[in-house]
């Protein structure tokens, strides 16, 4: 069975496109993977487009707790460079917008070492 998270591959990037039209950003790419695997998510703000990071890890931390490394599918992502960007875990790898492609792309988590990872907490309020 194919799962539906095969659909973001591809897409092309677009800022603030939430899918919806063929195009999509990291933040909606996430959140939309989410929802596809059931797992409670934060509503998106407009903070987290102004590339406030503190705001962005702050909202991170209040939805879930940090982990060493991404392993679990729905694991969510903070890559860090120029243009932080979004990604989440998938099948073993991470789903995120390349910046060269400007489109989804899935990566082993072993190519992307240098990410934030966090897991949804239950315990937490989203």
């Amino acid at each position: 069975m194919r799962s539906s998270c095969e659909r973001f591959l591809g897409l092309r990037y677009e800022l603030g496109a939430d899918g919806s039209n063929g195009k999509i950003d990291c933040i909606h790419l996430v959140l939309a993977v989410l929802d596809d695997l059931g797992i409670p998510r934060p509503e998106v703000k407009k903070a987290w487009y102004e590339n406030r990071r503190r705001m962005i890890f702050r909202d991170l931390y209040d939805w879930g707790e940090r982990i060493a490394s991404p392993v679990y599918d729905g694991d969510v992502v903070v890559i860090p460079g120029q243009d932080w960007t979004f990604g989440v875990t998938w099948q073993r790898g991470i789903l995120y917008i390349n910046q060269a492609l400007m489109a989804v792309n899935w990566s082993p988590v072993a190519l992307l070492p240098n990410v934030h990872a966090f897991r949804y907490c239950p315990t937490k309020s989203s």
